[in-house]
């Protein structure tokens, strides 16, 4: 089956699932139901309809080494763009996502031709026991997030929660840490718990796994291995990847291992994203030390400055993962102003993996910053920015 086709079936499984399922069914039999008295016509309510909804976006499945709705039995490929702002707008005390307005977004998603996004979020915000520089209350982080959750699932988006920035306790989550700790399991049994009925949304547990280097020392101050990305256990310096030196003061790290138990144990049997090491573009030990579970999904990240940054590494290293279980380009993107290896990864992304969702969909004025060069859009109508976004628009269309 081709990528079009997949993308086809997609598209004509939201359109069919919402009218079809859910006019026809929901509908026809609720209206008859309460003529005939069988039930009582219910209160509305806002604060958990979300999490026992059915969604219109597809029931996402793992089948051998491919994604599926379950729904349909079709094949999926997720393909769209990373939503940045939960993760670090509440964190600087100024919000909750810094995403512009939502409608002007899904409907440019949806009629860019994209089929899922994912959505960092921040360890910290999602909890009521927060920093003070926190913006809001951690109730009101996670209606936001419920609310945007909804409105993509409800648009037939797939979305893709991420743990990107997390901290141990007492240190503020102000960044990328090179592992979960302690918190991360109570936060994936929290959002595993939110969402378990939501069957459009998957789980990536960890953004960025990685090493770490000294650049004052000249020296590797940590560096991480298959055996403490599964298991945890190891000494990770606390300060975020921004910083250059290190205190020498650490945390224990938990692994993938716990973080899969922590959203089994609340009920949620969706697929789970675990990314490789060497901020997810090394999947070589990802295999053998995974843990046991037949719906797991290998993510890996794709940029130029990476070390497997070349169709000739992605054909030796990623693709007999990829015959093996499903491999999602969770991130990729590219920032030098052209957009050649953009296309590359989206072109190897389309023939050989489960998805691919290009960095950033972000609206960003200030030229100077280092994200600008990220950006897929431009303005409140989120027309597509050259190079990446041009580029974009026209491989999802294709």
């Amino acid at each position: 089956m081709t990528e079009r086709t997949r993308r086809t079936r997609l598209r004509r499984s939201i359109a069919l699932s919402t009218v079809g399922v859910l006019l026809l069914g929901v509908a026809a039999l609720g209206t008859l139901a309460l003529a005939l008295g069988w039930l009582e016509r219910p209160a509305r309510q806002a604060g958990h309809a979300l999490a026992s909804a059915t969604p219109a976006a597809p029931v996402v499945g793992v089948r051998g080494a491919e994604l599926i709705d379950r729904s349909t039995g079709d094949t999926l490929a997720l393909l769209g763009a990373n939503w940045p702002g939960f993760e670090y707008a509440c964190i600087q005390g100024r919000g909750h996502n810094d995403g512009g307005d939502v409608d002007a977004a899904v409907a440019a998603m949806t009629e860019w031709g994209m089929t899922a996004v994912r959505i960092p979020l921040n360890q910290d915000c999602w909890f009521d026991d927060r920093p003070a520089i926190a913006f809001g209350t951690g109730a009101e982080y996670r209606a936001s997030v419920r609310e945007w959750v909804g409105r993509l699932t409800q648009a037939g988006l797939v979305v893709v929660l991420d743990l990107h920035w997390s901290a141990p306790a007492g240190v503020p989550a102000d960044g990328l840490r090179p592992m979960p700790d302690v918190g991360s399991i109570e936060f994936w049994s929290s959002v595993a718990s939110e969402y378990r009925k939501h069957r459009g949304v998957i789980f990536d547990l960890v953004n960025e796994p990685h090493s770490r280097f000294d650049t004052d020392a000249g020296e590797w101050v940590f560096e991480l291995d298959w055996s403490c990305w599964a298991d945890g256990g190891c000494a990770v310096p606390v300060e975020n990847d921004r910083v250059q030196n290190h205190s020498g003061e650490t945390y224990t790290a938990v692994g993938m291992i716990a973080l899969v138990d922590a959203v089994r144990s609340a009920g949620a049997t969706q697929p789970l994203v675990l990314s490789g090491i060497d901020y997810a573009n090394d999947l070589r030990g990802w295999a053998a030390a995974a843990p046991d579970d037949d719906q797991l999904i290998a993510g890996v990240h794709l940029y130029p400055d990476q070390r497997c940054a070349d169709r000739a590494c992605w054909e030796r290293e990623l693709e007999p993962l990829a015959d093996r279980v499903p491999v999602l380009v969770a991130e990729f993107g590219q920032s030098d102003g052209g957009d050649v290896f953009l296309r590359e990864a989206y072109s190897w992304a389309e023939g050989h993996a489960a998805g691919a969702l290009a960095w950033a969909w972000w609206d960003i004025t200030d030229e100077t910053s280092p994200d600008a060069r990220f950006a897929l859009v431009d303005g409140p109508d989120f027309a597509p920015r050259a190079p990446s976004g041009t580029a974009l628009r026209e491989l999802l269309a294709d």
